[in-house]
């Protein structure tokens, strides 16, 4: 019996070999397919008998079996889940066409949302933009579709997402900057001028980093995931707030904020989302608030918190808008300019060798070095 229905499966799937819409590019974008021809075929034709072509490592590749029937179930399942592809695909062109004939503007909006809900339908099964989603270089996935950045959004969500609430939290940057965060997008910080491997990739939240290590203004990834963009798709406007919330305040005998980083009125969207000197070139000085001051924290203090915020705007804020460094109320900002938190990240810093290398190259002048105050009482 087991025999036979391997042999009706082989049959079906050679019987089933004209191409589906998923194989149909006139109408859907080419990045949802897999773009590695040899991974492709192993992923979707027949795994080769040394194993897929995604496995590099030559003792599991040589380990490698196959279960038994795999090529043949799989495509009987694909075929299934494509012709569930078709159906709904066919149900956006009809919608499509509904909103040719017409003319009321909240109608039109509801079946655009019904249109992206059947196309994000047909896609987040298929094979090759799972594939794409999992294992490909996200740098690499085409965010312009909404399919692709919901699956990043439940990567994130998974992990990303869970680790930058646990560092916001344990290291108090919620609530003594803001009060709270419900994240909206990823936000992630490099500093591109550092070459040695332990410092030039992306940062992960609460990492403590050497002074000269951000000595140069971050480029920042702001990924959107599903919010709808400006009218007729231009880019929304977004403010980054970078303070440090520990510098000392002798006199009051606490701390006070500081401004070390400004952007506002930045142009943002789903795949134009990084912010580096290129960007800022492109778009002008008139964006910055204030120039990047790198965080130089005075020697046998506690860690130094650089809090970084992102912020939606609701409209353009003044061009002519000024902000002063020392005392910054971030609250108070948030608040006059009507700016919506979406994201955040946070690293550390300590007084190290190359403070006062970057104190000389910024014109901050000789750091202070504080002692711990030790009482004449004895000790019990």
């Amino acid at each position: 019996m087991f025999r036979g229905t391997i042999s009706r499966l082989i049959q079906r799937s050679n019987s089933t070999s004209a191409k589906g819409i998923w194989s149909d590019f006139s109408k859907r974008s080419p990045t949802l397919s897999v773009q590695n021809e040899k991974i492709k075929q192993g992923l979707l034709e027949k795994i080769p008998a040394s194993g897929p072509e995604s496995v590099k490592h030559p003792v599991v590749k040589a380990a490698y079996h196959s279960p038994i029937a795999i090529d043949e179930t799989f495509q009987e399942a694909y075929k299934i889940l494509e012709d569930d592809a078709a159906h709904k695909y066919a149900k956006a062109e009809r919608l499509e066409k509904e909103i040719q004939n017409s003319k009321d503007p909240k109608k039109i909006k509801s079946l655009e949302k019904q249109i992206e809900v059947f196309r994000v339908g047909a896609e987040n099964r298929n094979p090759e933009v799972l594939y794409n989603s999992m294992f490909g270089e996200v740098e690499e996935l085409d965010t312009s579709q909404l399919v692709y950045r919901l699956l990043l959004k439940e990567r994130w969500q998974e992990y990303d997402l869970m680790k930058l609430m646990q560092r916001l939290e344990q290291h108090h940057v919620i609530p003594d900057t803001l009060p709270t965060l419900e994240p909206q997008v990823d936000v992630q910080v490099k500093f591109g001028h550092n070459v040695g491997e332990e410092f030039k990739d992306w940062v992960e939240p609460g990492a403590i980093l050497p002074c000269f290590a951000v000595e140069h203004p971050p480029t920042l990834k702001i990924q959107e995931f599903d919010h709808e963009e400006g009218k007729n798709g231009e880019h929304g406007l977004y403010t980054v707030l970078l303070i440090n919330p520990d510098t000392p305040d002798l006199e009051a005998n606490s701390f006070s904020t500081t401004l070390h980083y400004a952007l506002a009125n930045v142009p943002l969207s789903n795949t134009d989302n990084t912010i580096d000197a290129a960007k800022l070139m492109q778009i002008g000085n008139d964006v910055v608030l204030q120039d990047y001051l790198p965080l130089t924290p005075e020697k046998n203090l506690h860690p130094a918190r650089a809090c970084l915020w992102v912020f939606r705007q609701d409209g353009e804020l003044s061009r002519d808008l000024k902000v002063e460094r020392e005392n910054f109320d971030i609250r108070g900002f948030v608040e006059a300019h009507k700016l919506l938190p979406v994201g955040a990240h946070m690293w550390r810093q300590m007084f190290d060798r190359s403070v006062n290398a970057v104190r000389e190259k910024y014109g901050l002048g000789k750091g202070r070095v504080y002692y711990k105050h030790r009482s004449k009482l004895p000790l019990f």
